[in-house]
């Protein structure tokens, strides 16, 4: 089965398409060091499917953001460069390799990455679409629920509004619900569990998505194919 990066799980969990220049002014407060674990629950339509439930690590820093899944055989890491460029790369933690995406990649690979939509999950104008309806204690931290519906989607959302963060999203529509809730939270500096630090990733192999057409025979490559699909990464 095709594992799904969080980031697309994320970007289904939103529920309106922004141009990059309509993001920016999003968030401007500087954003806490924070490390989480959320449930993501997608249950299709169609009874004859089963829901999945996918278990991920999501830690946070102002110029890196890194997830990872629980069994600790996959993750992502996007860190902002100093001159304001995201740099993304898939890890595979058990075979110590990086896959990195540059810039050119993006279009190739439909990836368009917004910083204040990867440090929130939720865009301000995402929130502001929606009714704040009251506040509600969650894992002893305060949350703003905001209900809504837009076009198809009927939308619930509890947000943490001093992390930035939700600590819930339900997003119905005529496919299905997707879930996103919020299992843990702690300062990054207390959290059990510690993002790869960049020394570690630094000394994996690290692999151009660019080059996967010319590595059919590399082992590494064959592996990811044959759980991601042929057309991986």
């Amino acid at each position: 089965m095709k594992r799904p990066d969080l980031f697309k799980i994320i970007l289904s969990l939103g529920f309106f398409s922004f141009s990059t220049a309509a993001l920016t002014d999003n968030n401007n407060q500087q954003l806490t060091d924070v490390a989480c674990r959320y449930e993501s629950t997608i249950t299709p339509d169609d009874k004859s499917t089963a829901p999945t439930t996918t278990t991920w690590f999501f830690w946070r820093k102002p110029d890196m953001i890194q997830t990872q899944d629980e069994s600790g055989h996959y993750g992502e890491i996007w860190e902002k460069t100093a001159t304001g460029n995201i740099q993304y790369r898939k890890l595979y933690p058990a075979d110590k390799t990086a896959v990195e995406y540059m810039p050119a990649d993006s279009t190739t690979h439909n990836l368009n990455f917004d910083w204040n939509k990867l440090s929130s999950m939720l865009t301000q104008q995402e929130l502001d679409a929606l009714k704040f309806v009251e506040n509600k204690q969650v894992l002893g931290r305060s949350t703003e629920v905001r209900t809504g519906k837009i076009k198809d989607q009927t939308i619930e959302v509890l947000w943490l509004p001093t992390e930035q963060l939700p600590a819930l999203i339900i997003r119905k529509d005529k496919t299905g619900t997707i879930k996103l809730q919020l299992v843990e939270i702690t300062p990054l500096s207390a959290a059990r569990q510690k993002p790869i630090d960049s020394e570690t990733i630094a000394n994996y192999r690290q692999i151009d998505a660019a080059d996967f057409g010319d590595m059919e025979n590399d082992p590494f490559v064959k592996k990811l194919m044959s759980v991601e699909g042929h057309h991986a990464p």
